[in-house]
């Protein structure tokens, strides 16, 4: 639950029986696992809105059994958890975006989400990892860069690293302090940097060589990375 004005709708698990009391007087939670039927009752809400997530049981399975416990599926209703809201607030701002989101972004979303939810089931503790082996690393980043004008998936990467989604995020992250999408955003940028100084390439052009949407996409992030528009670093550097 995103916004809500008036009561809060009850969920229950069984229609004649009253629900849990809310966790949280606005931004409660209901998961579900499949096939479970659920009713909801409603008393004077005027407003509501929401954001849903449906999870295909690959998705589960992908992220490897041993980091999803079976408590990950038990039901909950009207529980609260900021650091799924949190997550959940990510995605509502991608939702809502005019371009296109990095598939990139969406997928290291989603895989946060489903290990916050298996945390939040009480799975069991995992080891701790170290990160990705030298050779592994420079694989990726090289297929990184190679690849800056496409629109890189997760499973891309992790199939090259030979490690599960979430195995791999948290593997890139201890190597290079950076998620995989920030990492590849950094590069992105300093490609970008690297051909406003040796080709008279239109910043349009530059942009979709880049991978960004358009123009203003690359200036939106190459201005909040570096300080300046590309316009403005290129005649600076010009100079």
């Amino acid at each position: 639950m995103l916004d809500l004005v008036g009561n809060l709708p009850e969920l229950r698990s069984e229609k004649r029986r009253r629900g849990p009391d809310p966790a949280n007087a606005i931004h409660n939670m209901n998961f579900a696992p499949a096939k479970m039927e659920t009713w909801a009752l409603g008393n004077e809400t005027r407003y509501m809105r929401h954001i849903s997530f449906t999870f295909a049981e690959d998705a589960f399975k992908q992220l490897g059994a041993e980091e999803i416990g079976p408590s990950a599926f038990a039901p909950r209703l009207l529980f609260h958890d900021p650091a799924l809201f949190h997550i959940a607030r990510l995605f509502e701002a991608e939702c809502s975006r005019e371009d296109d989101s990095p598939r990139l972004y969406g997928d290291s979303l989603s895989v946060a989400l489903l290990l916050r939810l298996a945390a939040f089931g009480k799975a069991s503790r995992m080891p701790a990892r170290g990160g990705l082996r030298p050779r592994r690393l420079r694989m990726v980043t090289d297929y990184l860069r190679d690849h800056l004008a496409d629109n890189v998936g997760l499973l891309e990467l992790a199939n090259i690293a030979q490690l599960s989604r979430s195995h791999f995020c948290r593997a890139f992250r201890a190597s290079t302090g950076l998620s995989p999408h920030q990492w590849l955003l950094i590069a992105r940028i300093e490609k970008a940097k690297e051909l406003l100084v040796s080709d008279m390439l239109p910043i349009s052009e530059i942009a979709l060589l880049t991978g960004f949407a358009d123009q203003a996409h690359l200036s939106r992030h190459f201005s909040r990375t570096v300080g300046s528009s590309p316009g403005a670093w290129r005649r600076q550097a010009a100079s």
